[in-house]
């Protein structure tokens, strides 16, 4: 897992590219109080913000990528498009830099992310034959 610096610096890097804050609030949600309270709106307290325990980022994938398929499938363009940017920050936080360097982002999007969900599933062992509609198209 990521240290609370590492977390910080990457919410720094990606949140010019992340307008809506999808990804950079997954990374939000890992760190402490202390760390997250620049990002936070100004009336969550300490108490509020408790002892947060996020599952780790594997588990987040494993049970987010039935709904990350429903929308590919359906092809709902802005959350297909989100369903990606929870996974690039679970991805990262779970360390899968390599991962990221050779795997079709963003940047080569299309079929409403499937190349990229069929990817994540084979890096973790998840059947992803079993989610897939088999159609390709940019269109919906």
């Amino acid at each position: 897992m990521r240290t609370q610096e590492e977390i910080i610096k990457r919410i720094e890097v990606r949140k010019k590219d992340d307008l809506l804050g999808w990804e950079i609030n997954e990374y939000i949600c890992y760190l402490d109080y202390e760390n997250a309270k620049p990002y936070l709106k100004k009336d969550v307290t300490k108490e509020s913000w408790g002892n947060r325990k996020e599952k780790e980022p594997v588990k987040k994938i494993k049970e987010y990528m039935d709904f990350a398929w429903e929308k590919a499938n359906d092809c709902r363009g802005i959350s297909a498009g989100r369903s990606l940017m929870h996974m690039r920050a679970w991805l990262w936080l779970d360390s899968q830099d390599e991962f990221l360097k050779k795997w079709n982002n963003l940047e080569n999007y299309e079929f409403y992310g499937k190349p990229q969900l069929k990817a994540i599933c084979e890096l973790y062992g998840i059947d992803w034959k079993k989610f897939d509609d088999g159609v390709r198209t940019n269109i919906g």
